[in-house]
């Protein structure tokens, strides 16, 4: 049905500057690449849950690297993400570390509250640990590439733009 409205984001599907500039984007939605998520999942992480925010960081800062280098040996076939062993703890699983810890003295936006999400403290923003969905749908107002997309808005936004089209959506009432 997209295609009707927006016959503009079908043609995207085949226009030259669009498929360069997000090569990487058109090769995952065309299964030829495996979306990061996916590698990041493959990637062994050497780190316990005593190590500091600070130390973690570090290792985040070095497996980084590391992560950009498999990425390219699997975007090039020269490793295949199948074939990749799962870590007992991935890359992924230290960026969840790591959203856990800014959890306990909450730094997520702009103002930095500073309070214990993990402990059932609520800040500026209003938001728990769990995010409240208070839309989900088809979006067909987007950039050609991006139609149709899926729109999530979540509550806790901590902005307060004059003029936000999204207000009624985004905010704790």
């Amino acid at each position: 049905m997209w295609a009707i409205w927006r016959p503009d984001a079908r043609a995207v599907l085949r226009d030259k500057k669009a498929r360069a500039s997000l090569s990487r984007y058109f090769d995952v939605m065309e299964d030829d690449k495996p979306a990061r998520f996916l590698i990041a999942k493959k990637l062994p992480a050497n780190f316990n849950n005593n190590n500091s925010l600070t130390k973690l960081w570090k290792i985040h800062d070095q497996l980084t690297e590391e992560f950009y280098y498999l990425e390219n040996q699997i975007d090039s076939r020269q490793k295949r993400l199948e074939e990749l062993d799962a870590p007992e703890k991935s890359y992924l699983d230290l960026k969840i570390e790591i959203a856990s810890r800014i959890l306990e003295g909450c730094h997520f936006c702009t103002r930095r509250c500073g309070f214990n999400r993990l402990k059932g403290e609520l800040g500026y923003c209003k938001c728990g640990t769990q995010i409240t969905v208070s839309t989900i749908f088809e979006h067909m107002g987007e950039e050609p590439e991006l139609v149709p997309s899926g729109t999530i808005f979540t509550l806790g936004c901590t902005l307060r733009c004059l003029h936000c089209q999204n207000w009624t959506i985004s905010r704790w009432y």
